[in-house]
């Protein structure tokens, strides 16, 4: 077996938002089946954070003697930060001079890094970054070319020019231009700093995660929104893992109400707290939201034509307007407000008894003659401000975009009992085949029966055209002495023939989301033998067989055998490993045997391993222990067996000790030989 190391690399987008590349060190036959484990790896460590990496073009090179190595087994923050790839092996890392850098990718270097000090790979990844035209984020670029115009940005030592570039970037726009990038450097240095930053308490920005875990907060009860303590936090956070139905809803309903973010804590706060008091809302998403612009002051104005020029004005008090919300403070000598850009309405006098009330954000210009319990609405304009429905659009999209897993089925069915499984010999090529029956089991399992869950629909079947069929030519003592076309009684060529058929597969996922796709199988029907010309009665089944398992294939069933993990023999053992724990986790009296068996084999590798006589000897005996109690960890979490994972982590942190013990004892020997 050899030693590979994996680094997966965060995209540009995750590290601007502070990701770190993940290392990863383990045993693989070759770097083809250590690629595929490195990814199933990943997937199992990190689900959540998949599309966070790139996961098509990871850094996997051999262990080289003498170089830097990141713990076996396990993923290290912080080996691919404090260490190098050269192309061959990995080094301890060299930092660019930052005074002979260019002006253009040492900016776009501390934007994209958020660091002054830039490695050489950090580096060429900047430039990349900087001649990729096709690049999404085009917002460092543009400020990196502008500031680079600059003379007296090129003068800066690190730490100013990391100021300036911080400073452009956080005041510009996504779609900044170049030019208004040089013009917002040139400000900054002419007046410093020409942008305003406020910094009234320190306090993390107000977002809707924020918003998200003050809702939690709420929900936890006897929390003092003042003094919250990490404990409260910690609470929330759980409340929010857990998908809470009611934190869920009221998140629903709170991020779609206008200019939410702007609302004080306090208040939701208060407001959260007195929804629990009502549980008769947590169901009805009607009264809900009325009950929460109730108490949020969501009373718009409503303007109803009556006809004949007439309008009635419902929710006006004679509260004056806040200026704070640009409503326009109503008066009997001002002018009505006139805005340009909106049509203008005219209506005739008309006495209509309402109530003044006050005119939130949606502006309404109009002149009032206060009299008692009558408004008088002069021929004015208008004006109605339209609910920005595209904002609400966004917010939806966020909050469905947090709770889509794009792996979530594939991470569920990867993996295939090798029960199940038979080498695939006498095809030309050496392969691991699956049962048919497992994989349409499995897909019962996620969907549920087929044709209610899951199904196909034959679109086309036919019979293809192979090669030319031949027959011997014998002389007259039955001998053969050449070959020829076998031909068809019209004498075109008498050929193999292969039977494809196409259907249309569908599922659906928890009785909501329907998918569908296309997928084809194939299946020889007729071809030649060493024994002579075979036709196949079976074809069309096997071919309907082959198209649903390539249907399966493509959702993620059985994707460990499909990506070669089967050829892998240190895989096969630990994949046998867990389904034979699975199977016996059913059983009380087997759950007994495996963890005593367990304990025994821990006990026996323990005395193997204090009398190792080299290093290599001993960390092979622990890997393969190390291993072992971990599946048998992660199983019991998944079962919930919360006290017997503890009794298993506590097994593998006295595995480390006595690994560290038994290798200072050899480090003790070799001193004292030599």
């Amino acid at each position: 077996m050899t030693t590979f190391i994996c680094v997966f690399e965060p995209t540009t987008e995750a590290r601007t938002n502070g990701a770190v590349p993940l290392t990863i060190a383990f045993n693989a036959p070759n770097i083809k089946i250590a690629a595929a484990t490195a990814m199933i790896k990943l997937s199992e460590a990190y689900p959540e954070s998949m599309d966070n990496f790139d996961i098509d073009e990871p850094i996997i090179c051999e262990d080289a003697v003498g170089s830097p190595r990141p713990p076996l087994d396990q993923f290290d923050e912080k080996f691919a930060i404090e260490n190098e790839f050269d192309g061959e092996k990995w080094q301890p890392i060299k930092y660019k001079e930052f005074k002979k850098l260019a002006t253009k990718p040492r900016v776009a270097a501390l934007l994209l890094f958020g660091k002054t000090q830039i490695t050489d790979k950090e580096y060429t990844s900047t430039l990349k970054y900087l001649s990729d035209s096709e690049e999404a984020e085009t917002k460092i670029r543009h400020i990196a070319i502008g500031l680079a115009e600059i003379t007296k940005v090129s003068l800066m030592n690190a730490e100013e020019t990391m100021e300036i570039a911080q400073a452009i970037y956080e005041h510009a726009d996504a779609d900044i231009t170049t030019e208004d990038a040089k013009a917002l450097g040139e400000s900054w240095l002419v007046d410093e700093p020409k942008i305003e930053i406020v910094e009234d308490e320190p306090v993390l920005k107000r977002d809707y995660a924020m918003l998200d875990t003050e809702i939690a907060l709420a929900l936890s009860g006897n929390v003092d929104i003042s003094n919250v303590k990490g404990s409260d936090v910690r609470k929330a956070k759980e409340l929010i893992s857990a998908d809470d139905k009611v934190w869920k809803r009221l998140s629903m309903d709170l991020r779609t109400y206008p200019s939410v973010l702007n609302i004080p804590r306090e208040t939701i706060f208060a407001l959260v707290t007195e929804v629990q008091s009502h549980p008769e809302l947590f169901d009805d998403a009607n009264a809900r939201i009325a009950f929460i612009n109730g108490k949020l002051g969501n009373t718009e104005p409503k303007v109803t034509s009556l006809g004949n020029g007439r309008f009635s004005i419902d929710n006006l008090e004679t509260k004056p307007a806040n200026d704070e919300i640009t409503a326009t403070k109503l008066t009997a000598k001002e002018e009505p407000v006139v805005s340009p850009e909106k049509p203008k309405r005219n209506t005739k006098k008309k006495e209509t008894p309402a109530k003044a009330e006050e005119v939130p954000s949606k502006e309404i210009a109009v002149e009032v003659v206060k009299e008692p319990e009558i408004v008088t609405i002069a021929p004015v304009e208008v004006i109605v401000q339209q609910d920005n429905f595209e904002q609400r659009a966004e917010v939806l999209d966020e909050v469905l975009k947090g709770d889509n897993d794009n792996l979530g089925i594939w991470k569920r069915v990867q993996r295939t009992d090798a029960r199940f499984t038979k080498p695939l010999e006498g095809m030309g090529f050496v392969g691991t085949s699956i049962n048919s029956n497992y994989m349409f089991m499995r897909a019962t399992e996620i969907f549920g029966p087929i044709g209610e869950g899951w199904g196909y629909e034959v679109i086309e079947e036919k019979l293809i055209d192979g090669k030319p069929l031949i027959e011997p030519v014998l002389d007259e003592r039955n001998k053969q002495v050449a070959t020829r076309f076998l031909r068809d009684g019209d004498g075109s060529l008498f050929c193999e023939q292969n039977h494809s058929i196409k259907i249309r597969f569908w599922y659906i996922i928890e009785c909501e989301t329907r998918g569908e796709f296309e997928s084809y199988g194939a299946t020889p029907y007729r071809y030649q033998t060493q024994y002579g010309m075979k036709v196949d009665g079976e074809a069309i089944k096997k071919s309907l067989t082959d198209a649903i398992k390539k249907a399966l294939s493509m959702l993620g069933f059985s994707s460990d055998v499909f990506m070669g993990m089967h050829d892998n023999p240190e895989y096969i053992v630990s994949n046998k490993l867990e389904f034979e724990i699975k199977a016996a986790s059913e059983k009380a009296e087997d759950i007994t045997r495996v963890r005593k068996e367990l304990d025994e084999k821990f006990t026996r590798h323990t005395e193997t391993m204090r009398s190792a006589v080299t290093a290599n000897e001993l960390r092979g005996i622990c890997s393969t222990l190390t291993r072992e109690i971990s599946t048998h960890a992660k199983l019991a979490k998944e079962r919930g067996d919360s006290e017997y994972e503890k009794y298993l982590n506590g097994r593998l942190r006295r595995l480390n000790e006595i690994e560290t013990e038994c290798l200072d004892q050899l480090n003790q020997k070799e001193e004292a030989i030599s």
